[in-house]
């Protein structure tokens, strides 16, 4: 009996021993968890510069955050539109998006072209960058996005070039590395070449008479020479280095641009492409693609060796078709 009451009492221990461990184990397991899940926190946290006392203020800032975030580019919205499918998104990529797909990018579901800009949306994002609300690396991207949009508006009221400017003073200011000072002074300069000339052309508007007597001509004619000269002479080195050199598989929604000038593009339509058997050939609407940036539709035969273009930008017009080598590549497409 004494041996039995023993191995009863020691089965006992074991059992005490074993209940003990796995309490410790869950205890464990449950402070990992909760680790990692104050970790993950954490980390969505970095990118809003609120204070640690506000745990529920930097959850809300997240989602509103998350919200305005263009769902193509997954990028802060900078000009932000309102698609037929409800959703907002940056105009240029969706409107990239577009002319190779007519379904909408969050639901899947057939979607039209009408767009319309989202001016809360915009707002809001203003407001959380110039608060200083977000991080520094996510208030320098998009004030450079902004900075860009802003000197490069092609629509009505034309550039603002003085909001551009700024935005890269404000980049100034976060950056933490020469390079990036650098860069932004040299934005500063190049934005001053640009105001200067803005203020040529008003002084040759202003002498609109005088110009036309010494010129013996409508001066909007040599004004706007001058103007396509001072854009071929600074975009002209860089396009030099990205021109198609020789015809490959481009997939659809791949970004191209179209040489400037247009004689030299007649020729070469007119002319079997290094290494094509046929020409592609020309008629006269196709002028209207000089120096025009164009999405590819799709490549065309080895035996032409050529692209099926569209306009980026409106009028988009016909569909046209291109040699290779009259063509200077800028983004190529990721999307399947």
């Amino acid at each position: 009996r004494r041996c039995g009451k023993k191995a009863a009492a020691a089965k006992a221990q074991e059992n005490a021993n074993g209940a003990s461990k796995e309490q410790e184990g869950a205890e464990t397991g449950t402070a990992c968890e909760q680790q990692a899940e104050e970790e993950k926190e954490g980390e969505q946290s970095q990118e809003t510069s609120t204070p640690s006392s506000g745990t529920s203020t930097n959850v809300v800032l997240r989602r509103i955050v998350d919200h305005h975030r263009c769902p193509i580019t997954q990028q802060l919205l900078v000009d932000p539109v309102v698609a037929e499918d409800g959703h907002v998104y940056e105009r240029r990529p969706l409107e990239a998006w577009l002319m190779t797909k007519h379904q909408s990018p969050t639901t899947n579901k057939p979607m039209g072209l009408n767009m319309v800009p989202a001016h809360a949306a915009r707002q809001t994002v203003s407001e959380l960058i110039d608060g200083g609300t977000l991080n520094r690396e996510t208030t320098l991207a998009y004030l450079t996005d902004r900075s860009r949009l802003r000197a490069m508006r092609c629509l009505p009221p034309g550039p603002d070039l003085v909001g551009s400017r700024s935005d890269v003073e404000q980049c100034l200011k976060l950056a933490e590395t020469e390079e990036q000072r650098k860069v932004g002074q040299l934005q500063l300069d190049m934005l001053t070449w640009l105001r200067e000339g803005a203020r040529l052309a008003e002084r040759a508007s202003n002498m609109e008479r005088e110009l036309s007597m010494a010129f013996g001509q409508d001066w909007r004619s040599w004004t706007l020479d001058f103007g396509e000269a001072a854009q071929a002479m600074v975009t002209g080195p860089m396009l030099k280095e990205c021109q198609l050199t020789e015809w490959k598989q481009l997939p659809r929604g791949t970004r191209v641009r179209v040489m400037e000038d247009g004689y030299e593009l007649f020729k070469l339509c007119e002319r079997p492409p290094p290494g094509a058997e046929a020409k592609v050939g020309w008629i006269p609407e196709m002028l209207g693609f000089a120096g025009k940036t164009c999405i590819v539709q799709r490549a065309g035969e080895p035996t032409h060796r050529n692209y099926m273009l569209r306009r980026e930008t409106p009028p988009f017009g016909r569909d046209f078709s291109f040699p290779y080598d009259a063509l200077y590549l800028l983004t190529i497409c990721e999307r399947t």
